[in-house]
């Protein structure tokens, strides 16, 4: 290791001094010294790439929280968001600071893909569900019916068209620069990607094996027209994000073996026909039987080997400040946000009926677990719009660049706004050793267009680095940047630290 030379300045002598002969130097050379400092300054690009895979729900009970995410995807009113023509973005917009987007800043209105392309990221967004049969639509009795036919959904990619029209699967920045003009309408499109999927899949909410299965590139269980799609989606130089979008808790049961012990309902299904042995399991197992689903740290490890900076954003059942969400059901309260929850503890204060997934099933008849005649079997509680989403939240935390909300917001935009800054964000930065104090370590940032740095605050170890402004020291070498102080492109992020005495010089001491 480099150890400082220190050199003292004891003061100016005339030049007459020197000649005499006085033997008098004008600068005294000190000893060597063992104190180093640890320092890292990044700059964040303006141009980045990111690949942004959407996780939606496309069982029964989505179809507002579909519609939600839609309206929140892109506003197309002017007055309301000044960033209509993507690909010219306004000076004043480029790389927004917080102010400017939230608590009814000039920004605060527009929508996620509007904010991604005010962050100028080379983004792609695509598409998949929580669905990992080979198809939808399974009992078109009372789902989409036989003129709906079949939407592949295994390891697929759903593009913003029905069989048989132009397959486009990802909407991307490049759209806006490229000769097609036909596929500039990112709202359109992401309404007719939605419209592609609605609520005609699975009972059976798999979102972690969903995910597992589309980054695995040795797969060969993708369903047919979907074998490049994975290939499409992923670029080498681009950051991953993964959004799960989901009313109901996680049923993943594909890895560790647990696929036989739990039971496939998708057993010797083909796409294209519609099969008379779907449920060989019950939905219901996925709640009653939690201990045969796969552990989520398996899922964990799949997706970090696929990118190790992955960042996760998780909209599921849950209350709570957004980046602190503590998992239950929950309904939309009078002022939008989401109550739920067992008040006291044992159950017998709920504010909602957690129905295993079948809020949507609220007709007549013992056969409706929402509805007016089985009130009495649920203690007269009102069904949850969302029950609890633990796996999705124990995934996020484990990742640990997750950012976190409750699909129970009446509105997703704030959400959704903030997803696309945490997008854009650095994150963490890698010292090149620990430093010699951790409590002596200075964070410093420069925003983009100022000369003016800022001093980020440490925070207790064991903060909420979602809803906490400031940095930790993490495994020793790492400054986490969370919520707030997270810079953004064209920011100037400078870390500095005493570092720690080599070996050579501990054993001079």
């Amino acid at each position: 290791m480099k150890r400082l030379v220190v050199v003292s300045v004891l003061g100016v002598v005339g030049v007459g001094l020197l000649v005499s002969g006085c033997n008098r130097r004008v600068f005294q050379r000190v000893e060597n010294t063992c104190l180093k400092t640890v320092a890292n300054d990044i700059e964040v690009p303006t141009e980045k790439a990111a690949d942004i895979l959407i996780v939606v729900d496309n069982s029964g009970s989505m179809a507002e929280e579909q519609q939600n995410l839609v309206e929140n995807f892109l506003n197309q009113d002017a007055s309301e968001c000044p960033l209509q023509d993507l690909a010219n973005i306004p000076a004043e917009y480029k790389n927004p600071v917080r102010a400017l987007y939230t608590d009814g800043g000039v920004l605060s209105r527009c929508g996620f893909i509007q904010l991604l392309a005010a962050f100028e990221n080379d983004f792609q967004v695509g598409v998949i569900t929580t669905d990992v049969g080979m198809c939808d639509n399974r009992i078109p009795d009372s789902q989409g019916g036989d003129a709906w036919g079949f939407r592949p959904q295994r390891g697929c990619l759903q593009p913003d068209s029905a069989p048989g029209g132009t397959m486009r699967k990802l909407i991307a920045n490049a759209d806006l620069t490229d000769a097609d003009n036909g596929n500039d309408d990112f709202a359109q499109r992401f309404r007719n990607t939605l419209e592609n999927i609605r609520t005609f899949g699975s009972p059976f909410e798999r979102g972690l094996d969903a995910v597992d299965l589309f980054f695995n590139a040795a797969s060969d269980q993708r369903a047919p027209g979907c074998e490049n799609d994975l290939a499409t989606f992923r670029r080498d130089d681009a950051a991953l994000v993964v959004i799960f979008l989901t009313d109901e808790e996680d049923c993943s049961h594909g890895q560790g073996g647990q696929l036989e012990v739990f039971g496939d309902e998708n057993d010797g299904e083909l796409c294209g026909e519609f099969p008379g042995h779907f449920l060989n399991v019950q939905p219901v197992k996925c709640y009653d039987n939690k201990d045969e689903l796969s552990p989520v740290q398996g899922y964990v490890d799949s997706l970090l080997a696929a990118d190790a900076n992955v960042k996760v954003a998780v909209i599921a059942g849950g209350v709570g400040e957004s980046g602190s969400i503590t998992p239950s059901g929950c309904l939309v309260s009078d002022s939008g946000t989401p109550v739920g929850g067992d008040t006291d503890g044992d159950g017998s204060n709920d504010i909602c009926y957690e129905s295993g997934g079948l809020s949507n099933f609220s007709g007549a008849g013992a056969s409706m677990p929402c509805g007016p005649d089985t009130a009495g079997a649920r203690g007269g509680l009102e069904c949850c719009v969302a029950d609890a989403g633990s796996r999705y939240y124990d995934f996020a935390e484990i990742i640990g660049n997750a950012a976190t909300d409750s699909i129970c917001n009446e509105s997703f935009r704030a959400t959704m706004l903030d997803i696309a800054a945490f997008i854009a964000a650095v994150d963490q930065v890698a010292l090149a050793e620990p430093p010699a104090n951790p409590n002596a370590v200075i964070v410093e940032i420069t925003r983009a267009g100022s000369d003016e740095q800022q001093k980020v605050d440490a925070l207790p170890s064991g903060s909420d680095c979602a809803s906490s402004d400031g940095y930790m020291l993490v495994d020793e070498r790492f400054i986490q940047l969370c919520g707030a102080a997270r810079p953004g492109p064209g920011d100037t992020i400078s870390v500095r630290a005493a570092g720690q005495a080599s070996e050579e010089c501990l054993a001079a001491e």
